[in-house]
């Protein structure tokens, strides 16, 4: 069990061990194999072009010139940055975004099999959070704990994993999984894929983790509904649950995640952080300068309003390691 109020925040490295984009990765697979995907989404469905308009579906031309312009001469890693200079174009790309998040689920793997097992950090995580609840019941004391997650990607692997994790407990229904996960806030910034079906049973709005192109034909218009760009997360009524998370936590992860001065806004941060609380995080791939920089600007938020220029680094851990090695220096 995490006694202490523990908030993780997630950021596209914290998918990676299992299988899902990094920014630069979904970058390149949307120039990569979009058009091409998003044609063999209606090769099984024999819809004339008109018949899918009016399912709400884009033409392929549409996905071409969308192709042409985020293909084009821009450094921007950040496919949600992109689109939010680009509204006339929001629509196609929030849909191949979609296409490669199902399919990056489709093709994930978790435990012994992910991508990464030596990474794997949500294995490590349940079990932390599951090491006393002894006996086939114990699983009901799950929601005991004091952890919360705010996640910046759109994909449903947390979640997945969570749920499946639960076979280990003898009888654990799926209602009665559910009710033990829904204790747990989790908080996507960004908007998800859709809710998975034993989170929503309306079957027009679930989707299966890793659905295939025949069960979600018909779905994705509508989906994009569900996803947001860097400011539109204004509108996310997540949010808020996100920043109330972070002021009453005691611990902060920040796992995979890449300190986008967008995303720290978003979250308040470091306006709302509290000299009694503790932030961790992991810098893989950083440069030693951008790790100061970033301690210190966290740090800003650590200090007593009676000690403006109290040195409060030392409340800021930030190392150049994985999701895992973090947690099991710090947890």
């Amino acid at each position: 069990m995490i006694e202490k109020r523990t908030v993780f925040i997630l950021g596209a490295g914290a998918s990676r061990p299992y299988g899902l984009p990094t920014a630069n990765q979904l970058r390149r697979d949307i120039i990569e194999k979009f058009r091409k995907s998003y044609g063999h989404h209606f090769t099984a469905h024999r819809e004339t072009e008109e018949e899918r308009i009016r399912r709400g579906y884009p033409t392929i031309n549409d996905a071409t010139t969308f192709l042409s312009v985020f293909d084009g001469p821009n450094d921007m890693e950040s496919i949600d940055l992109f689109l939010s200079r680009q509204p006339r174009l929001r629509e196609i790309g929030k849909l191949a975004i979609l296409l490669s998040i199902l399919r990056h689920e489709r093709e994930s793997g978790f435990g012994n099999n992910a991508k990464e097992p030596h990474r794997d950090w949500y294995s490590y995580l349940y079990d932390r959070m599951t090491r006393e609840l002894i006996g086939k019941d114990g699983y009901k004391e799950f929601g005991r704990n004091k952890v919360a997650f705010i996640t910046f990607n759109y994909d449903r692997s947390l979640e997945h994993f969570l749920f499946r994790s639960f076979h280990s407990f003898e009888g654990a229904t799926a209602q009665e999984v559910k009710e033990q996960i829904d204790r747990i806030d989790i908080n996507h910034v960004y908007g998800k894929l859709s809710p998975l079906p034993w989170q929503d049973r309306d079957a027009s709005k679930a989707l299966e983790y890793g659905a295939d192109d025949s069960n979600s034909y018909g779905k994705l218009p509508g989906m994009v509904q569900n996803l947001y760009v860097v400011h539109e997360e204004r509108m996310n009524p997540e949010l808020e649950k996100a920043r109330t998370a972070i002021s009453k936590a005691e611990r902060i992860f920040f796992l995979g995640f890449g300190y986008a001065k967008e995303n720290l806004e978003a979250l308040g941060l470091p306006g709302i952080l509290k000299p009694t609380q503790l932030v961790y995080g992991t810098t893989m791939g950083f440069i030693d300068k951008e790790i100061v920089d970033m301690q210190l600007h966290l740090a800003e938020g650590l200090r007593y309003p009676q000690k403006p220029t109290e040195d409060t680094r030392s409340k800021v851990h930030l190392k150049d390691c994985d999701c895992v090695a973090l947690l099991r220096e710090f947890l």
